[in-house]
């Protein structure tokens, strides 16, 4: 097991109760499991890049491969993950798309000169093509990913009766309504 961070320490020090620090002890202690850029048994082409695994995910050939560097708790980047999902669903397999996590992989992230998150990096047969900061509207996203798959191989036909599916996307907003365990509305 590897140590704890010093400000998670600290939180876990103030924690009002024993259950309550042992959940946010283990929400951090999680890692997230590291998967191949491929599609899953959901049709989703985003992944989490495993350590160590930044370069040989942004050296697709014939792939606009997307990084983007996020954190759990930044709003911009829940609203951001859908769009990208999205964007890879319909170029799927010409566009695929790797998270990086920046509390879990802060060596990377530093190294790379990640400043600000949501930090998006497109890469096209490994070179860096395009990059931009923070939450630009859904259509600028579309636009700055689109003309960089353009000449890329048609994305396949997906098995069915030719009807666009309308999956939900995997990861949503928080809502706005949300109270800590144990508080009540008044």
């Amino acid at each position: 097991m590897r140590p704890l961070p010093p400000l998670l320490a600290l939180m876990l020090c103030l924690a009002p109760s024993c259950d309550k620090a042992r959940d946010l002890a283990g929400r951090f202690a999680k890692k997230a499991p590291a998967t191949a850029p491929a599609a899953t048994a959901n049709g989703s082409w985003v992944s989490q890049i495993p350590e160590g695994g930044y370069d040989s995910f942004r050296l697709q050939p014939d792939k606009v491969a997307i990084v983007d560097f996020y954190a759990d708790w930044c709003g911009p980047c829940r609203k951001l993950a859908p769009i990208l999902e999205q964007i890879a669903a319909d170029h799927a397999g010409s566009i695929v798309i790797g998270k990086v996590n920046v509390d879990q992989h802060g060596e990377l992230a530093a190294k790379e000169g990640v400043r600000g998150i949501p930090d998006v990096r497109i890469f096209r047969n490994g070179k860096q093509v395009d990059q931009f900061v923070g939450l630009p509207p859904e259509n600028e996203v579309r636009r700055r990913i689109e003309i960089h798959a353009k000449g890329l191989p048609a994305p396949a036909a997906a098995a069915g009766d030719g009807k666009p599916s309308t999956r939900e996307p995997t990861t949503r907003p928080m809502p706005k309504d949300w109270l800590p365990q144990g508080m009540q509305r008044r």
